[in-house]
């Protein structure tokens, strides 16, 4: 368990590629499961109910999963959707419990401090870099450049953003 650990922590500091890990599908459904619980615990951190940080995150990871499923389907690449989903949502966790940090500096009576300014910046900080492990991963699953891949996930995050969010709108 520690190996897999430290594989995510080595693709996250961009050391590794998706290629790298194992095209196995149990080890996609234990990351699955990590990336659910993971998600879960920073939605209500952030101050979600149980049932919204539970419908926010399986949203987020299903769209996640479809779209990159129709995306390597298009390009003549189905064959790299496990490894390429499993780097995904591993990584993602890993920044997920990474952003625990600023995301419960930011909770309520924070008002104006500095302390809600050094939430913020940590924030921003793994948003960039939970960027540029998507690029990542994404150049090396569509054999594409790494800037191509920034774009890609940053429109994804956005995408994901509008859609997660307006659903879940009335939910809260």
């Amino acid at each position: 368990m520690l190996a897999i650990i430290h594989f995510f922590i080595d693709l996250a500091l961009l050391r590794r590629k998706p290629q790298d890990l194992p095209a196995s599908p149990a080890l996609f459904g234990l990351v699955l499961i990590a990336g659910l619980a993971g998600g879960v615990l920073l939605a209500l951190t952030a101050g979600a109910t149980l049932p919204l940080a539970l419908v926010q995150t399986v949203l987020d990871m299903l769209l996640m999963l479809a779209v990159l499923q129709m995306a390597l389907k298009w390009v003549k690449k189905p064959s790299r959707f496990v490894q390429t989903a499993t780097a995904l949502v591993g990584t993602d966790t890993l920044v997920g419990f990474a952003a625990l940090l600023p995301v419960s500096l930011a909770g309520p009576g924070t008002g104006d401090s500095p302390q809600l300014v050094v939430a913020g910046l940590l924030f921003i900080v793994l948003v960039a870099w939970s960027v540029l492990i998507a690029a990542h991963i994404l150049r090396h699953a569509f054999d594409i450049k790494l800037m191509q891949g920034a774009v890609i996930a940053v429109a994804f995050d956005i995408l994901s953003f509008v859609i997660v969010g307006g659903v879940t709108q009335g939910a809260v």
